[in-house]
């Protein structure tokens, strides 16, 4: 069996259509493995660095530019797909060349929105205990005359229990309302 007529091409293609054939299944083949070795759990950067023998880490300086592994594959699959495609609709080689880099850049820049959108999913958890102080919330465990108790207190975007002392001579029970009005501590 042939291998283009199992992909149902005939068999007396033009060097122009071998070469989008070979784009579309180098691209495809490159974004197969490397979408089932993210799969395997981030193996991609161990086999990358057991093969270049660094350590390769995959953060946002690399990641998140256009002329990514995942771009240039991007480019290589679509490229030899709309190239073949136009030229299996009997256009000349010239339009498949131009419709071929055409979507392939246009999914390039689709990859690389996708990951700068990815950017914009990051957060920092760092905690300032000091923008708790104004905020508002409920005693959780009660807070005894000289010792420490719980407190629910949403500050930052989200509900946090805290530590917390009475900064009077009485108890606070559960439940009550408190503001928040000093720090002690981290």
């Amino acid at each position: 069996m042939d291998v283009l007529e199992f992909f149902g091409l005939s068999s007396d293609l033009s060097g122009i259509e071998i070469m989008f054939f070979g784009a579309a299944v180098l691209g495809s083949g490159l974004f197969l493995i490397w979408f089932i070795l993210m799969m395997v759990g981030g193996a991609v950067g161990d086999v990358a660095g057991d093969i270049f023998g660094a350590d390769i880490g995959f953060d946002a300086d690399l990641s998140f530019k256009a002329l990514t592994f995942q771009g240039i594959s991007a480019f290589t699959m679509m490229f030899g797909l709309i190239g073949l495609a136009i030229m299996s609709a009997d256009y000349n080689s010239t339009l498949a060349l131009i419709g071929g880099s055409i979507s392939g850049g246009t999914s390039m820049w689709i990859v690389a929105k996708v990951f700068q959108g990815f950017t914009k999913l990051q957060s920092v958890g760092n905690v300032r205990m000091d923008e708790a102080i104004g905020s508002r919330g409920t005693v959780y465990l009660k807070i005894p005359v000289s010792g420490t108790g719980q407190v629910s207190v949403t500050f930052q975007g989200n509900e946090r229990t805290l530590e917390a002392t009475s900064n009077g001579d009485m108890e606070i029970p559960t439940g009550t309302y408190i503001t928040v009005v000093d720090r002690i501590g981290t």
